[in-house]
């Protein structure tokens, strides 16, 4: 096939084993993935001040220094509930505290509607609209900021708020000062049978702000853009250029890369993939490539800081159980490999809902148009559609160390921090673990160069001793475990044998120095720990080399697993998921690895 007709395709030789949140696969070295907001039903408070325990369709903006994310919330489930969105504001993408209402709950007005199929549909006045969109960033050429949302409503839980369903898409602009406009209808669903009378916000036509107005006609007249609006929309609309084939087939959730100047990519859920010349005025025939193993978790493709291109999505074709999330890299934008796990971890599921899949999915980066970071790729997503999440992919995206002796460098660990399980790194200097959730951990880990023999030493403070667990673990690229050690909650520290052997006492904000010595040929160590003398023990799991060296704050988990079902029962809710419990701190203070000759 001719290279300008050719579409994105997966040329690598990995694949994920599913059977693992993880996949099996090599972590993104230094790549850091951040909570933005932990759902609480009873204290709205601790989370993003709404209460909604249904959080999805994640979007990322990088403006005048700042992170910006707009996700919507309902308050259960995906399609029934007084639907808003959030804004959230953070400078430096790993922390967010700053949340406030982009769009608020949209009570439909007593009326009677008649969509273009001729169904008739009747509203109380009582019912409220819920929220449903694709994006809800676009920066103006003039570098003003509009934020898009969509309210639609549902006759059932299970269809979808788009083209007759729904009510319309609205926009406000972001200030500088993070202020928000009014609130205006960019793109009402008039085939969904509204009037202009019984909608609660005006058109942007009638905006006293001309400039405004001209942002909004800017928005409207870019076809690529607008292309993310295809399922809410609909067919129908004459500013939707890639239509849907009429067979059955849908394109959800679009998103594009430039190649060249004319060269467009464009990709959507279900490893559906498309192609323009012409820079987006017309395309290829949308077709699937086979290669992309993908369901229904969205897809993100970029180009990248470093000049190369990465692709961010479930290889999975699983749809209710979403994971792992991975990247693939290109250097051409059209042959991806060197697949490298981004998020690995699936908490359990707190709180039920209808249409609630677990894992990380509805990926999106910052869109073309939108400024981005030169050092780091960031992508927003959710993660069992009740947590919103961030992940920063250091430039260039590897998985790989070639150092053979590395010696603190706490910023190179790649971490998994909620909120309720934050990792930092302090002034001390060092990388402190914290824990205070009772169904997620802390977990820091760093990529070392693969080896057979390995000699690492690390220094613990453990900031109490009768509450908390810290596992400190090496392991191979593939996540198996050979050597564990764990500060329990008794004052003990362990080593993990056949079983989970006590070693020595530990004490609180008393430093514990720890150095092993690993040989894969012999499948043992020798460990001196705590003071104690220096003995030899066996692996915990055969390994033919080492990869790894791993900080977690609980105990691996495999649940949930690929036989879990969600719980659609919406007053569902997991015992206590809404409380703190005792706080647990651990300081990582020196690290030192070296990996012995290939």
């Amino acid at each position: 096939m001719e290279n300008k007709n050719r579409i994105p395709f997966y040329c690598g030789s990995r694949q994920p084993n599913c059977d693992y949140h993880h996949g099996q696969l090599p972590p993104v070295k230094g790549a850091g993935c951040y909570q933005v907001t932990r759902a609480n039903r009873t204290h709205p408070e601790w989370d993003d001040g709404v209460g909604g325990t249904y959080k999805h369709g994640a979007d990322l903006a990088w403006w005048n220094g700042k992170f910006y994310l707009h996700y919507f919330t309902n308050p259960v489930s995906e399609h029934t509930g007084a639907g808003q969105s959030i804004l959230a504001v953070s400078g430096d993408g790993r922390q967010w505290e700053d949340f406030r209402v982009a769009f608020p709950p949209y009570r439909i007005p007593a009326c009677t509607v008649t969509d273009y199929k001729g169904n008739v549909n009747s509203f109380s006045g009582e019912t409220y609209a819920f929220i449903h969109q694709r994006v809800g960033f676009y920066r103006t050429k003039n570098n003003r900021m509009l934020l898009l949302g969509f309210y639609g409503w549902s006759p059932k839980p299970w269809i979808t708020n788009w083209d007759n369903y729904g009510i319309g898409r609205v926009v406000r602009e972001l200030y500088p000062d993070e202020t928000m406009g009014p609130v205006y209808f960019i793109r009402p669903c008039w085939q969904g049978g509204w009037s202009k009378e019984q909608l609660l916000y005006p058109l942007y036509t009638e905006s006293p702000d001309r400039g405004f107005a001209d942002c909004c006609e800017e928005l409207l007249s870019d076809a690529l853009a607008v292309q993310q609006w295809a399922e809410e929309n609909g067919d129908g609309d004459e500013l939707i250029r890639i239509k849907h084939e009429g067979n059955g087939s849908t394109n959800q959730a679009f998103c594009w890369y430039h190649i060249d100047e004319d060269t467009v990519i464009g990709m959507w859920k279900h490893s559906r993939c498309a192609r323009s010349g012409d820079g987006g005025r017309t395309w290829s025939p949308v077709t699937v490539s086979p290669s992309l193993v993908m369901s229904g978790q969205k897809v993100w493709a970029q180009k990248t800081g470093d000049g190369k291109y990465a692709m961010v999505y479930d290889p999975t074709l699983e749809s209710t159980h979403r994971w792992p999330m991975c990247v693939t890299t290109s250097e051409d934008g059209l042959a991806y490999g060197d697949m490298l796990l981004v998020h690995g971890e699936v908490p359990p599921m707190r709180f039920g809902g209808f249409w609630k899949d677990y894992g990380p999915q509805y990926m999106r980066g910052i869109a073309e148009g939108i400024e981005r970071p030169d050092d780091s790729m960031w992508i927003a997503y959710t993660v069992n559609k009740e947590d919103v999440w961030v992940a920063r992919l250091p430039l260039p995206i590897t998985g790989e160390e070639r150092e053979r002796k590395l010696e603190n460098g706490f910023e190179d660990f790649t971490v998994y921090s909620p909120k309720w399980a934050p990792v930092t790194v302090t002034e001390i200097p060092s990388l402190r673990l914290t824990d205070f959730d009772r169904y997620d951990y802390a977990r820091a880990e760093r990529v070392l160069r693969e080896t057979a023999r390995l000699e690492v030493e690390f220094c613990v403070t453990p900031r109490q001793r009768d509450h908390g667990t810290l596992y400190c673990e090496l392991q191979d690229v593939y996540g198996q475990t050979a050597v564990r050690l764990v500060f329990r909650e008794d004052g003990m520290l362990c080593l993990r044998t056949t079983a989970l052997v006590p070693l020595c006492p530990y004490e609180a904000d008393r430093e514990v120095r720890v150095r092993i010595l690993a040989d894969c040929g012999e499948y043992a160590y020798r460990l001196q720990a705590g003071g104690e003398e220096e003995k030899r023990y066996r692996f915990m799991t055969a390994v033919e080399s080492l990869g790894r060296f791993v900080l977690r704050t609980g105990a691996p988990r495999t649940l949930p697993d690929r036989e879990t079902v969600p719980v659609e029962d919406e007053d569902f809710a997991l015992p206590m998921s809404d409380e703190r419990e005792q706080t647990a701190v651990y300081d990582l203070t020196y690290f030192r690895a070296e990996c012995g000759e290939a």
